[in-house]
């Protein structure tokens, strides 16, 4: 951030918009939704993000009666997503089914550098692309996911999202992005086709209820499955790349890789000796989310460091903010992560520097820790906080785990040799991406660990969840 200030106002088409900088004011902006209210971008921004017509609009604008008072499609939406994505056990079995998915995919790699341990160079980020889509819609959509029945629709998903921008605003869509416009009406194909084949019976509790929600306020199954685009956004957009950036940050700096390692070896990781006399390792995903806490301090730094994302909120009443700022019905409040990330005076004057450490908990921290929650923007906050943060934790650093645990990487070039990690030129800007993509190939070369590679490899449930 350039400036010290905790809020200044811009006039940006006539209107006042107000940026807060200061832990203190998002927390008290967050506190009151009715003033400061977030359903109304939502409101304005999915019928030309989902391709909604007025019909469809109408009907999951209606109020309907719920236990505990009455609200519309929208609202019930959001809380199907943090009923159903809250730690428990319909968030349980999404991972236990993702995870699943992601070590077979790891298997397949320990395969076929086995059988062809070559200098060939791998797009890491084209790699975690599809072992995440896959595993990801996996989770949501159970054994008769479209993504598996269609691969391309991983395709479609990027560039239905790079053309976001223009297909909100742009008044012609067709003509101003035409991709984006083709690849979204392919993906609300394959998702009425799956809700037809009543492929949701063997689903997610959280698509179950997001269908069960629909029919409720009478949407047609066309208009169910173009809301659906929103699960498939909120699950694949950002775990890629923060994935991406994560096992970069780890393997580019050798103390830190092999610390990580060790954390691994003497935490979740549980290892047995099977009939044969080898060794089955099984990485333990309860102990997962309780003994890592360096692995978790390398993720939420990552996030800290490489988000760029901003809240939003309309004041819907004149009001004072914070007992000292007077704001008008009808102005805007931004909250700019990527501004508020890099504040020395919440984060230290390491703020602009990657700090694998930076989340690790002592009692000397509390204070700094409790700041932080106000300035951690990542996954949002308030009514807009993001859902599905618990289960992009778990999956995102349980792949990171067992990628650590079972494999050497370097960064690689076109040629096959090795060369200095960098972090890659990366994509901002994107409407609906917290975390940019690379602009480019982000090349390794990768080889099995010698003394983990002739292990078999699990990963460890709750017992319940089991079978």
């Amino acid at each position: 951030a350039k400036h010290k200030y905790s809020i200044f106002t811009l006039q940006i088409l006539g209107k006042d918009v107000h940026v807060v900088n200061s832990p203190d004011l998002i927390i008290a902006v967050q506190k009151n939704p009715r003033i400061y209210d977030f359903s109304v971008f939502a409101s304005m921004m999915l019928p030309r993000l989902f391709d909604l017509d007025k019909k469809t609009i109408d009907l999951a604008s209606r109020d309907l009666p719920y236990p505990g008072g009455s609200w519309n499609l929208i609202v019930e939406t959001s809380r199907i997503f943090h009923r159903c994505l809250s730690p428990g056990p319909s968030l349980e079995k999404m991972e236990q089914a993702a995870l699943t998915r992601i070590l077979g995919y790891l298997n397949e790699l320990a395969s076929e550098l086995a059988s062809d341990p070559g200098d060939v160079a791998w797009d890491l980020f084209s790699w975690l692309s599809n072992m995440m889509t896959e595993s990801s819609t996996e989770a949501l959509y159970g054994p008769q996911n479209p993504f598996d029945r269609y691969p391309e629709l991983e395709q479609a998903l990027w560039d239905w999202e790079h053309d976001l921008t223009r297909l909100l605003l742009a008044p012609a869509p067709l003509l101003f992005a035409p991709k984006g416009y083709f690849a979204r009406s392919q993906l609300i194909d394959a998702m009425t086709e799956y809700l037809e084949r009543e492929g949701h019976h063997n689903a997610s509790d959280l698509t179950k209820a997001r269908y069960q929600a629909g029919i409720t306020h009478g949407l047609s199954i066309p208009g169910i499955a173009r809301f659906e685009l929103g699960s498939i956004m909120g699950v694949l957009v950002n775990s890629t790349p923060t994935l991406l950036l994560l096992l970069i940050h780890i393997y580019r700096d050798p103390g830190l890789l092999a610390e990580i390692r060790a954390e691994l070896s003497a935490g979740p990781m549980k290892r047995t000796t099977v009939a044969d006399g080898g060794v089955k390792c099984t990485i333990d995903i309860p102990s997962l989310k309780e003994m890592v806490p360096l692995l978790s301090s390398v993720y939420q730094e990552t996030l800290r460091f490489h988000t760029h994302n901003s809240s939003s909120r309309k004041v819907m009443q004149d009001t004072v903010l914070a007992k000292r700022y007077h704001l008008k019905a009808g102005s805007i409040i931004q909250m700019p992560g990527g501004t508020i990330h890099a504040l020395p005076s919440v984060w230290g004057d390491d703020a602009h520097q990657f700090k694998p450490r930076r989340f690790l908990k002592s009692v000397s921290d509390a204070d700094k820790l409790k700041v932080q929650l106000g300035a951690f923007r990542s996954f949002g906050g308030g009514v807009s906080l993001c859902p599905g943060r618990h289960f992009a934790a778990t999956e995102i650093c349980a792949a990171a785990a067992m990628f650590v645990a079972r494999f050497d990487m370097v960064a690689g070039n076109d040629y096959g040799n090795v060369v200095d990690w960098q972090i890659p030129a990366m994509e901002v800007g994107r409407i609906t991406s917290s975390i940019p993509l690379p602009k480019g190939l982000v090349l390794v070369k990768l080889s099995a660990r010698k003394d983990t590679s002739d292990w078999t490899w699990d990963f460890g449930f709750k017992e319940e969840l089991v079978g």
